[in-house]
Formats: C-alpha cells, structure tokens, sequence
C-alpha cells in the first residue's frame, strides 16, 4: 500500500492513534482499528464506521469543557488489543 501524504510504500496495519484539539482540551485516542497506518508519517485511513464512533466518543469532552471552570483537560483513552478467540 502506498501512504497517500508521504508516499512511502507499506503493510496494512490494524491499530492507530489519533490526537483530537480543541479550545484547549487534547484527547488522544490510542488502539483505534485501523484500515491501514503509515509507519513513516504515521497518517490512518479509517473505515467511516469506526472514525463516526471515535467522534461520538471524543466530543463529548470537548461540549463538558465549554460548559465547566476546571482546567481542561488531558485525556488519554486506550482501547485494549483485541482478544484472539481460540479455535
């Protein structure tokens, strides 16, 4: 597969991580499946599916932090590997 941002040519992978900003709140989403991942630029495709379900995930946390006085906050939400299911 070749990354469509750098060009580099690369094997599919099955995990990514996505950094989301905003007004000063910064969640970072780790072990996201992933369609392909580049190793060198480190660009994600994402299926439509799974990139929707991280948004509905993340903003959320962006709508507390405009209606709330604490410090905004770092997240960090980490999907565990899935498991293999033995035969």
């Amino acid at each position: 597969m070749e990354c469509l941002v750098c060009g580099e040519t690369f094997e599919k992978s099955d995990v990514a991580t996505q950094v989301y900003r905003r007004g000063g709140v910064v969640v970072t989403v780790t072990g996201i499946p992933a369609e392909s991942v580049c190793p060198n630029c480190g660009n994600a495709v994402l299926d439509w599916d799974v990139a929707q379900q991280v948004e509905d995930l993340v903003q959320p946390l962006f709508h507390w932090a405009e209606s709330h006085t604490l410090p905004k906050p770092v997240v960090s939400i980490i999907f565990p590997e899935p498991l293999a299911i033995a035969a």
